[in-house]
């Protein structure tokens, strides 16, 4: 199947940990994602599971993932830096592969890195981003199993919502 992107938006608040948590919980209850034991997207299937523990305790799943932000473990701090290792680096053979495993080391999947004013500005030509700059914010996830959040503003450039978007899953 491949990886999936994924998208959302949530109201704004300043601890971005807590909306990211609170929007799991509601793309779990809702059952937008890949219930990858049928195959089918959870909100069609009667038989999803019901707890995390039980979607996480399927090897199938951990295997092939959520397609959608539950594939997502953690948010890092403004300012850190995300573990992507050999992925920014271009291979044809495995014998290429392997060295670039063993000098930057696998990624550190189920991230979501916060978009700064820099790479806002880069990307954006404003750091003060809005639902117009989204399109402009999409190539900013470059990596599967990897997200990424913005804040965006309103008219007055006052903090609206946070995006997130990334792709993850098989």
């Amino acid at each position: 199947m491949g990886a999936s992107g994924w998208d959302y938006y949530m109201p704004y608040q300043e601890d971005v940990y807590l909306a990211f948590i609170t929007l799991r919980q509601l793309v779990f209850e809702a059952g937008e994602f890949l219930w990858a034991v049928s195959g089918k997207n959870a909100s069609d299937d009667p038989a999803r599971p019901t707890s995390e523990d039980e979607l996480w305790g399927e090897e199938v799943v951990r295997l092939k993932g959520t397609h959608s932000i539950l594939d997502m473990y953690k948010v890092l701090a403004d300012g850190e830096s995300p573990n992507y290792g050999y992925l920014p680096h271009p291979y044809d053979t495995f014998e290429e592969y392997m060295a670039l495993v063993k000098e930057h080391g696998n990624p550190e999947y189920g991230v979501i890195v916060p978009v700064g004013e820099a790479e806002a500005y880069e990307a954006a030509g404003d750091t003060k981003l809005t639902r117009n700059h989204v399109a402009l914010l999409v190539p900013l996830a470059k990596y599967p199993g990897f997200g990424r959040v913005a804040v965006l503003h309103d008219e007055r450039g006052t903090p609206a919502e946070l995006y997130f978007w990334g792709f993850s899953g098989d």
